[in-house]
Order: C-alpha cells, then structure tokens, then sequence
C-alpha cells in the first residue's frame, strides 16, 4: 500500500513543490494515492502538471475523491479528468439502479458549465449520442410545429435556438443548466443538434433508457464491474475441503489499462488480519500485481452482487470490509492458519477462489444449523427456535439466513475467522446434546410444551420458556423432592427452595450450594457416559443455568417474599 510522506510533504509550499516536481512521475502518483480526500488534491496539485497525474491515477480514486471532498470542491480536479474518466464519474454516479438521478445530473451538468466551454464540447464530443439523448429526454419536451418562422414566433411557443425545434422545461429550475449547455452544443456542432432533436421526436423515453442503461453497464464491465449473474458466481457454494491446488488463471485480473490499481481495497486490511498478513509476505513482483488486480475485481464483483446503492461510499467499504473477511476466513480454512502454506496457496489459488472457500464453510455451518433443525426435537418448525435461551437463538438464527451470519454484538456480522465457526459449530453442537438430553430424560419436548400449556402456540410469541428455565425447573424438583423431573414449583415453597439452595456470599448475594453444583454436574455426566464430548456440552449448559438461577434469585434477600411475574429461571405455579 503506497503512503504519503511526512517528511516530504510538510514544510515550506515552494520547497515542497520543488521537492514534488523532482521525483519520477510514477512516485509523484503513488504520493497522491497515499492520501485521501482534501489532502489528496493538494499533493496533486503540487505537481507542476497535475494534468498528468490525474491521467494515470485509476478511475476509481478519482471518483473516491469527489465523494470525500464533495463535487463543487472538486472541480480543478474534474477539469483535468480524461473523457473516459469524466464518463466514468458518470457512469457510477448518476445511476440509480436503471434510473438516472435528476439531482444528480443537475449538479453534474452544473460542474461541467464551470469548467469552460472548452470543456462542454469536449464531453459532447466524447459521448455516446444514445447517453446524450437520454440526458437530454428526461428533462425535456420536443416539439416542432408546423408554419413559418414569423408565424410560429408570433404564437409565443417555448425556448427555440432554430425556430425549428421548440423546448419546454419539464421544471423551471433545470432552465438555467439545460439552457447554456442547449447553447454551446448548437454552436459547437449544428448538425449533431439537429439530429439529436429529432432522436427526441421520434424515441420513446423508455427505449432510450433501456440502451443508455445497457451501453453503462457494458463501460463499467470494462473495468470490472460484471453483470448482476457473473457478480453472484462469487458467492456460489466451493466445498473448502475439495479445493484444488491449482496454477492462479490469468484472466482474472480486469483489463483495466497501465494504470496503478485502486489502493482504495486495500484500505480495509485490518478486517483481514491474517490474509493481508500472508499477503505482505508475498514478494514476486508479477504475482503482487496479480493479486492486486484480482482484489479489484473481485470487490467490484461483491459490489454488483451485493446490490448497495451504487456507489456510495459507506456501502463501498462496507462491502470491501466483507470481502477481506471472506479472504481471511477462506485462506484460513484452506492453510490451516499456517502462514508458509498460506503463503503458497495465495501464489498457486486464485483469490475468488479462496473467497469462496470461506463462504463455502459458512454454507456448511448453515446446512449442520439447517440438519438440527430437522432433527427429532426441533421437528422442522422453525418457531420452535423460541426455546432457544436468547443468545443461542440470535446464534442459531444468523446462521440459517440465506447468507449465513455471525451474531456479534448485537448484530449479524460476517464470520471473520476460524474461531467464528468454531464458536457456532460449539454452539449447535451443545444445543444438540442439551435437546437430546432433555428430549429422552426429562421429557421436555416442544410438544408437551404445548400440551401442558407452557407455551402459546402462537408464532409472535416471545420466548418466555427457554430451555434453562426447564432445566433449572427440573433440578429445584430434585432438591425439594428428591428427583429431577419437569413440573412448575409450587409458589408456596420458593422460600423453602431458596433456603436450601442458595448460602450467602461476602456481599450477602445469593450463591448456589457446592454440593448442588456438583450434584448436577454428576447427573449431568452421568446421562452421556463415556461421551466426554457430550459431556462438556452439558456441563458448559449447566454453568450458563447456574448464572441464570444466581442473577434472577440470588439478589433476592433470604426470607423476601418473591413475585414469580417479576423473575424468570423458574416455572412457578399457584
């Protein structure tokens, strides 16, 4: 990744200028790229002839630039812009999804008046005539009346430069834009005007649309910008167990000329620490550009598959983010975390390839999710998640979305790592082993849940009876009456549970008893044997049980009175 040097670029404006000016141009970009937003344009604008610069920086940091510093900021900067880089802005911004953004090509057109006229022709030379003829419909109605010149004037009809072709503003607003640039087209080239009236006569706006929307897409797919079909291949199912080793394709890297890649994905490598670890390590020149370029393409693939608001920049970094933590995840999953193999397989495996390793192992997790939700206690029903203590529910049910997802504070995140999987394959492993034990032992299934009226059948129901409160049911049974089995605690004898249960700690909170605690593990144990597996499974349920029964009851002070509404761990009846 190219930095901006402290050293270089502080001090004196005319020695760094001079300083500036006497380094190799491609030096000079890599300064400009090593810089964002208003810090950006005034390393660019050191140079003696930024022209230059703005020739071979990638279109992308460009584009990146205006965002940040604003468009009416960055005018100087769009005045230097080759044709293609200026369509290029366009493209990209002016869309909304198959629409153009009126605002937008306002304040675009706006730019381009205040950059010259000079400038003007330029872009009316350089755009397709079906793109200009979209702009130009959607904002304005054509006509052309029949009589003469002296008649027709006479008559008061709309803003004319011919006294051929009549123009009505769809809105008095547009007039001041649409007006000079009307002007400055019909002086630059008469002809193209007339032909460009009357396309306006004779297409419907609709046609116009499906063409200019088309011939876009096919200018971003020369940059890497694929189609919606070829952008989702990305996310389509690798099994990460049989990948093969394979010699990297060439063609992966979009053909995107002799410009410096984008540094804009790369600035997103602390999302994938172990990936851009491996990657720094990687030091054969062709194979750095290699990645680098199959980096770019493979972002602007998530971007088209993700479907953001292209291209706002929030949503850009957000999707890059999730790249790197599919890259990170996938060359984990594939090395083993070994950073000398790592290294190997990012010289020898295409980096959608490893992409889609880490995505496969995601679709892996959700089919072993999917598997315990078919199971004998589930029964397929997917409301019969709500007996899931809610952490394991947010868990469970991140998972199983279409794009599976890690819950992480709060949200569904991207798995990022190996440990992510871990957690969740820890997780629908124990839940299997906690509903198969109270399944066969206590008979505490969704159904007699139901049947005893423990539960509504409703599915907007919250999840008032999660699994520890049955578990945590069924051991006060066992310490008022000698077994563990599943029915409500008489109110009348919490007092009488609490005494037994809970000894008081140095903050006089309640703390269940050391021989109940290893009463339970011991049962516990008991149920799976020799399954040590298993085992910890249940006695990892029990330490979360046991948190649950310490902060509903253990802050209740020995011998209050306690109202069941205002607690839970417990099913208490009258």
């Amino acid at each position: 990744m190219v930095e901006t040097s402290p050293v270089l670029l502080s001090g004196d404006p005319q020695q760094i200028q001079k300083a500036f000016n006497s380094l190799p141009v491609d030096q000079q970009v890599n300064l400009v790229l090593g810089a964002r937003g208003k810090e950006r344009l005034r390393t660019l604008f050191f140079s003696n002839n930024p022209k230059e610069l703005v020739e071979k920086l990638p279109e992308l940091e460009i584009f990146l630039t205006v965002k940040e510093v604003g468009r009416s900021d960055a005018i100087d900067l769009v005045t230097l812009t080759t044709p293609e880089q200026f369509q290029y802005l366009l493209d990209l911004d002016l869309w909304k999804k198959d629409r153009l953004d009126p605002e937008k090509v306002i304040h675009w057109l706006e730019i381009l008046l205040e950059s010259g006229e000079e400038r003007v022709v330029e872009f009316i030379r350089s755009s397709d005539p079906d793109f200009l003829c979209f702009l130009l419909i959607t904002f304005l109605h054509i006509t052309k009346p029949e009589g003469e010149p002296t008649e027709l004037m006479e008559r008061n009809l709309p803003f004319t430069l011919d006294r051929e072709y009549f123009i009505t503003f769809r809105k008095a607003e547009i007039r001041p834009v649409f007006q000079p640039f009307l002007e400055i087209l019909y002086r630059y080239d008469s002809d193209t005007y007339r032909r460009l009236m009357e396309s306006l006569l004779g297409e419907l706006e609709s046609d116009i649309q499906e063409t200019s929307y088309r011939f876009r897409n096919a200018r971003l797919a020369d940059y890497g910008f694929p189609d919606a079909e070829q952008a989702l291949e990305i996310y389509r199912f690798v099994d990460p167990g049989a990948l093969p080793v394979e010699e990297a394709p060439q063609d992966t890297v979009p053909d995107i000329s002799e410009k410096t890649q984008p540094t804009f994905y790369l600035m997103s490598q602390g999302d994938g620490p172990f990936f851009s670890e491996v990657l720094s390590r990687v030091t054969d020149p062709l194979v750095q550009d290699r990645l680098k370029g199959e980096l770019a393409g493979l972002c602007n693939k998530a971007m088209v598959a993700e479907s953001i608001d292209l291209f706002d920049v929030g949503d850009m970094e957000w999707v890059v983010k999730k790249v790197f933590h599919y890259l990170n995840l996938g060359l984990q999953r594939l090395s083993g975390k070994e950073e000398g193999r790592a290294v190997r397989i990012l010289q020898t495996v295409s980096l959608q390839r490893i992409f889609q390793s880490g995505v496969g192992a995601t679709l892996l997790m959700r089919k072993k999710a999917e598997a315990l939700l078919k199971g004998p206690w589930f029964n397929g029903d997917r409301k019969n998640l709500r007996f899931l203590d809610s952490i394991d529910r947010e868990i469970v049910e991140g998972v199983l979305k279409r794009k599976p997802g890690f819950y992480r504070n709060g949200i569904v995140d991207d798995f990022r790592n190996l440990q992510d999987l871990k957690e969740v394959e820890d997780v629908l492993d124990r839940i299997d082993v906690v509903v198969t034990t109270l399944g066969e032992k206590l008979n505490v299934t969704p159904e007699k849940a139901k049947e005893q009226g423990w539960v509504s059948d409703h599915a907007d129901m919250e999840n008032d009876i999660p699994l520890s409160t049955f578990f945590l049911t069924a051991t006060a049974n066992r310490i008022l009456n000698g077994r563990f089995e599943m029915k409500a605690i008489d109110k009348s004898r919490l007092k009488e549970l609490f005494s037994i249960m809970f000894e008081q700690d140095e903050q006089r909170r309640g703390k269940l008893r050391m021989e109940i605690r290893q009463d339970v593990s011991e049962w516990l144990g008991s149920t799976v044997e020799d399954d040590e597996r298993k085992r910890q499974h249940l006695l990892a349920f029990w330490d979360f049980c046991k948190d649950v029964l310490e902060g509903d009851f253990g802050r209740i002070p020995p011998g209050e009175e306690v109202d069941p509404r205002f607690v839970k761990g417990l099913l208490v009846g009258e």
